[in-house]
């Protein structure tokens, strides 16, 4: 067994489609409530260049410390649908993985989330984690499989993309080096600290981190910036109302 702490966990993002459907229901006062699973436990999910798997007890640490966990829609904050501090979401730990229960607000978001739940347009469960704790295993037919021991959760969100989140540098970062060969999207020299080389020049906080897939430059247009949200078609209107406005006023 291959164990390591993570010193400086970086925010990671996983989706996957619900084993079951999540529900909408109407309570008496008129409010709407949906629920589901937002992480399933020893359920091996296979991202490419590793198999990650989260384990029954990698939530008891941080339950255990009462977080303020959000619940987002598509992890925006902007569409806030409830949150542990306010009890309006509510979570709990059984054999299967992390369940949630959240009484959406009254308003366009909430409504427009309980709909799309309803018909199914909503079909898959995120959350936004950092990785305290991990072990790295290779797996029968010679991939790495990282199983998720201790994590700070920050959120979860209902989401529009049910397929299981790419790994990216910031989930492979922590892999020891002896199991570095195996993983496909390492570059063939490590940097001094024994990590991906990234040869990305943005200026933003986060890339200068290494953390590219959290990229805010709203200009970003290098390259080797790896899965730079900016350079993604699918990236929020939000952000592209962020461009016009600095347009604007330069």
């Amino acid at each position: 067994m291959t164990t390591k702490q993570t010193t400086t966990p970086k925010k990671e993002l996983r989706t996957f489609k619900s084993v079951q459907p999540m529900t909408v229901r109407t309570t008496a006062d008129g409010s709407k409530k949906i629920g589901g699973y937002a992480i399933l436990f020893n359920s091996p999910a296979d991202l490419g260049d590793f198999v990650e798997v989260c384990s029954s007890h990698m939530l008891d640490r941080t339950l255990r410390e009462s977080p303020d966990v959000l619940i987002l829609r598509d992890h925006k904050q902007e569409l806030l649908l409830g949150r542990t501090s306010a009890q309006t979401l509510e979570l709990r730990v059984d054999a299967k993985g992390l369940a949630f229960t959240c009484t959406l607000p009254k308003t366009v978001v909430g409504d427009d989330c309980a709909e799309n739940v309803r018909i199914g347009n909503l079909s898959g469960v995120s959350f936004g984690f950092a990785c305290k704790k991990d072990d790295w295993q290779v797996g029968p037919d010679g991939k790495p499989i990282r199983t998720l021991l201790d994590i700070d959760l920050f959120e979860i969100s209902p989401t529009s993309f049910p397929a299981y989140k790419d790994a990216s540098v910031v989930s492979i970062r922590s892999c020891p080096a002896a199991l570095k060969s195996k993983l496909r999207s390492f570059d063939d020299e490590d940097d001094e600290d024994g990590e991906a080389g990234n040869d990305c020049q943005c200026p933003c906080e986060f890339c200068r981190d290494g953390d590219c897939d959290l990229c805010n430059n709203t200009d970003c247009d290098d390259s080797e910036c790896e899965n730079c949200p900016m350079q993604d078609d699918q990236r929020s209107d939000r952000l592209r109302v962020k461009k016009l406005c600095a347009h604007r006023m330069n």
